[in-house]
């Protein structure tokens, strides 16, 4: 009896020292809530495709709408291994990311959500000044993003220049707070977390956001009048940033996977968010009675003014807003202009809910020029 009480015993033991280590679970923060196409296809979707092609190597805790990182602090938190990977507005932090705010104030340069946010990432995989900065953060850049054209979302008719002035407006920095207080407006910098409640308790009389989120946060419900004036696209910092022990401790077959869906995840988001946009101005009239205000011309003049102003002084801005030398700052207005022009032309014709063309366009002339094997490894 007790033989084989001995010998099932030695079986157990062999039979769990033998069986293979689980795979490490993860963790990818987004501080975005559940619901934005951020969230559902960069993060929570993305995790399910690297599980799924990793076999189950890498697996992530997906955290969404601040509960394990808030937008501030998903930079640091990512560097100090709170999470894996997260993403971060950049012009939340602009004096860690000052590089990275230079080309984020550019973001009135063209319409084409898509030129830019190519633009962008390229030049975050390969500048040098762009590099450094991430390194220096503690963090490996793993794929960029951009919106649609934001809109101001308003509590309060917006139509000529004198009703913007005063207004408390939800701005995310850079760019859009040097609009506002040409227009008269007072910027607000806060998370777009909080433009609902702030446009729902009266401390916020605008926040600026693109049109999907009149539906994906419900914005319809505490806010009737859109201004029609294009105010940018937003493409600010990683969509991916990685914390570097994470990174250089993957395979490079998982790199390159990482990478891939990375592209392919940006893809599958900016097309929801074009489709929720094209709802919610639909279902915004229809339901919700708002109203997309075409606005007066001397207002739309002096957006125009703003803009043509703005981008002459982009290197001043750079040197003194940023502390970025005159030679650096150039260098990089300069590569990334070329790089959006070029991009535009890439994307002629492209039908922008085209997602076969456009992951192609993305995955095949960004992503996959990225070197796995060199790639964030020193």
């Amino acid at each position: 009896m007790l033989k084989r009480l001995l010998t099932t015993a030695a079986i157990a033991a062999f039979a769990v020292g033998s069986a293979p280590a689980q795979a490490e679970t993860f963790s990818a923060n987004n501080f975005l809530d559940a619901g934005h196409p951020f969230s559902v296809e960069n993060y929570t979707n993305f995790a399910e495709h690297v599980k799924e092609r990793t076999n189950g190597d890498i697996s992530f805790d997906v955290f969404l709408g601040g509960v394990l990182l808030g937008g501030r602090a998903s930079l640091s938190g990512t560097a100090d291994g709170v999470a894996q990977v997260a993403y971060h507005a950049g012009t939340y932090t602009p004096s860690d990311l000052p590089i990275t705010n230079i080309i984020s104030d550019l973001a009135f340069l063209t319409d084409n959500f898509y030129a830019l946010a190519a633009a962008s990432t390229i030049m975050s995989f390969t500048h040098p000044a762009l590099l450094g900065e991430y390194k220096k953060n503690g963090v490996v850049f793993g794929g960029g993003y951009g919106t649609p054209i934001y809109y101001l979302i308003c509590n309060k008719p917006i139509r000529t220049a004198a009703d913007l002035t005063g207004k408390r407006i939800r701005m995310p920095g850079g760019v859009w707070d040097r609009w506002a207080t040409e227009m008269g407006a007072v910027s607000v910098n806060v998370p777009s977390s909080e433009i609902y409640t702030g446009l729902d308790r009266g401390t916020l009389d605008c926040g600026v956001n693109p049109l999907d989120s009149l539906l994906s946060r419900s914005y319809w419900d505490v806010a009737k009048y859109v201004p029609m004036i294009p105010l940018g696209s937003y493409y600010s910092g990683p969509m991916w940033a990685y914390n570097i022990k994470f990174w250089q401790e993957r395979t490079e077959e998982q790199r390159a996977i990482l990478l891939e869906e990375a592209g392919k995840a940006f893809i599958r988001s900016a097309i929801v968010y074009l489709e929720n946009s094209e709802q919610a101005i639909e279902q915004g009239k229809a339901d919700h009675g708002m109203e997309f205000i075409t606005v007066d011309d001397p207002l739309m003049q002096k957006h125009l003014d703003f803009v043509e102003k703005d981008s002459a002084a982009v290197v001043e801005i750079a040197q003194k807003q940023y502390g970025v030398s005159e030679e650096v700052a150039v260098d990089l207005i300069e590569t990334f202009k070329k790089t959006v022009a070029e991009w535009e032309k890439k994307l002629e014709g492209v039908d922008m809910k085209d997602q076969e063309k456009l992951t192609q366009l993305f995955v095949d002339e960004i992503y996959k020029k990225v070197d796995p094997a060199t790639f964030g490894m020193n």
